[in-house]
Formats: C-alpha cells, structure tokens, sequence
C-alpha cells in the first residue's frame, strides 16, 4: 500500500504519545561511549565545555584531567567535577553536567526515510518512534516490510517486522525491543529495491549534503547537483561518475562538467531514478578512504551493486 498524508500523520500522532509515555517515571540515564555533554561551572564560565566520552568511557575535563564518566548519571559525574573543581579554585564549585547527544544509546536508521542517520536517544523507543525521530517515513516506504538488524558481538541479525500494522491496530507490543546499536531499515514499496531506486538519484562524495533527491521519470544533473547544495570547493567537474543500470548491469559514464561552465548553452545530462552521482575531488590526497564513501551510500542506502562500483572506483583513484 502507498501511505498517505493521513496515514504518516498518524504515524506522527501514535509514535509521538509513545514516546512521551516511554521517558516518563524512567531510571535516570547511564553515561556510555560516545556520549556528548555540555559541562558549566557556576561563576566560571571559562570552564564551559562541551566534550565526548571516550571509548574507555573517560572524559578530559581541563583543568582537572581525564575523569571517568561511564557508568555514572550525568548529576553523579557533576559532583565528581565538583569535587575536583573545588581543590583546583580552592573554593566550593557548583557542575552542571547535561546530555546534548545520547549516542551511547543509538539506533542507524536508513532506507525509505526522510532523514537517513545515527540517532541518539535517552531511553531507545519502538521501532515507529525510530522512524519518526528520523523524519518519518518517504511516501514509498513499505512499512509492512521494515528490517530490524541487531548487533550481537560479531553476530548480526536480521528480523522483517510489520510497522504496517501497528498503524492499524497500535500493537506496539508485538515489535521487537530495539537496543543500542540496532539498525532500523525501511524499504521502498519496489520490491528488492532501495529506496533511492524509486523516484531519486542518489548523491555522494564532492558535495555540501550527500543523500537522495527526487528524479522521478528523469531529471538534469545540474538539478539534482543543486539540490546536493552544489559541489564543494575540492569537487572535480571534469571527472564526475554516474552508475546507472542497463539490462541490469551496472555501468559507469564519466561526465565533464567543466566544459558546461566554459560555454552557454550547456548540455544538459538526464539522471534517471536509482542513477548514483558520484563527485571525484580534485586532488588524489584527498579522496579518503573507501570506507568513508561506503558510509555515505550506506546514508542514501543504494543497492549493493552500486556500492561496490563505487568503491571499486575510489578505491583505484577514480577509475572503474
């Protein structure tokens, strides 16, 4: 079925009371890795800032050193500071510790959302509140098909669950709890497909905003490049890839766009839904690792053909 406005508003409605309900009376929240907190200091405003908890679950708080924060609740590491604080100014000190990111406790979430990414929260909520704090749901996501992938050590694995119905009966009940470090994925209503594969192109490397923008029944590079928020200062418009499929093979066309800044007016160049737009940059130092790209077609969640293509590119300094 294809959602409509009234259908996602109540996703918005159900998925928004329940999160209310879920932080409720909770247990107070537990400090982990990658946490970020705001620390003040009462009259010291040189002594603000803002610092992430490391691997070890330690922070590094001048003037006062590293200091354990994991495991603690962010009062309990506050009068810790406090602690150390008062000996350093030899006069009692007041810390105020708050949470501003929550990545301890985060969920991946991508597919057919509007806004693909790693989400923090204070208590994990249910998969539809997952889908909402990410945007909520593309007009083409299949909410009957979501996967739910749970990280167990080096085990990974992979539940289908119907978002669909809850929407029809509210049995959030019968969803899986999610927990830290779950990926939460929507699919689009084309079966096997991403949802870039749609109705977008998708959009990676030299570019302000990676991610997927509308193309439906085809639409000029030049667009969909502005829609991007343009190429980026190291950006190479003489080498700019487009994967496209034919006759269900991957095929790459290399594109110089430099040549319709020279002259005017320019050809324009047709993507097509589920092309990828890959932007080289100028200087080889500057390409990064596969990895990093892989991160990025991970955000926009292509198809599997296109992210080995295109790592395969990046991988050979540009060259498929």
């Amino acid at each position: 079925m294809r959602w409509t406005m009234g259908s996602l508003l109540m996703l918005g409605m159900l998925t928004d009371s329940s999160l209310r309900t879920s932080s409720a009376g909770a247990d107070e929240y537990i400090l982990g890795p990658d946490d970020v907190l705001a620390v003040s200091v009462w009259m010291h405003p040189e002594l603000e800032r803002v610092v992430t908890v490391n691997s070890a679950g330690s922070i590094v708080f001048p003037p006062v050193g590293e200091i354990q924060a994991g495991g603690l609740t962010a009062k309990q590491l506050g009068d810790r500071l406090a602690d150390k604080i008062t000996a350093y100014l030899r006069q009692t000190a007041t810390v105020t510790v708050t949470v501003r990111d929550y990545l301890s406790h985060s969920i991946y979430v991508s597919g057919a959302v509007a806004r693909p990414a790693r989400i923090g929260f204070e208590r994990i909520p249910s998969v539809p509140d997952v889908i909402t704090a990410a945007g909520g749901a593309l007009t083409n996501a299949d909410l009957s098909r979501v996967e739910v992938v749970h990280q167990e050590g080096d085990q990974r694995h992979t539940l289908t669950v119907d978002v669909a119905s809850v929407l029809r009966d509210g049995s959030v009940q019968n969803l899986p709890r999610l927990k830290p470090g779950d990926s939460v994925v929507v699919p689009s209503m084309q079966a096997g497909a991403s949802a870039a594969s749609v109705d977008g192109v998708s959009v990676v490397g030299e570019v302000a905003r990676p991610g997927i923008y509308p193309a439906v029944g085809g639409q000029d590079l030049w667009v969909i490049l502005a829609s991007a928020g343009g190429p980026t200062a190291h950006a190479n418009l003489r080498d700019v890839r487009i994967v496209t499929n034919e006759h269900d093979t991957p095929v790459v066309h290399q594109i110089d766009l430099s040549k319709g800044l020279e002259r005017a007016p320019r050809t324009p160049y047709l993507v097509r839904p589920g092309d990828v737009v890959y932007v080289s940059p100028r200087e080889p130092a500057a390409v990064g690792t596969a990895a990093s790209l892989f991160l990025q077609l991970l955000q926009v969640t292509v198809t599997v053909l296109n992210v080995v293509v295109l790592v395969d590119i990046v991988n050979h300094g540009g060259h498929y």
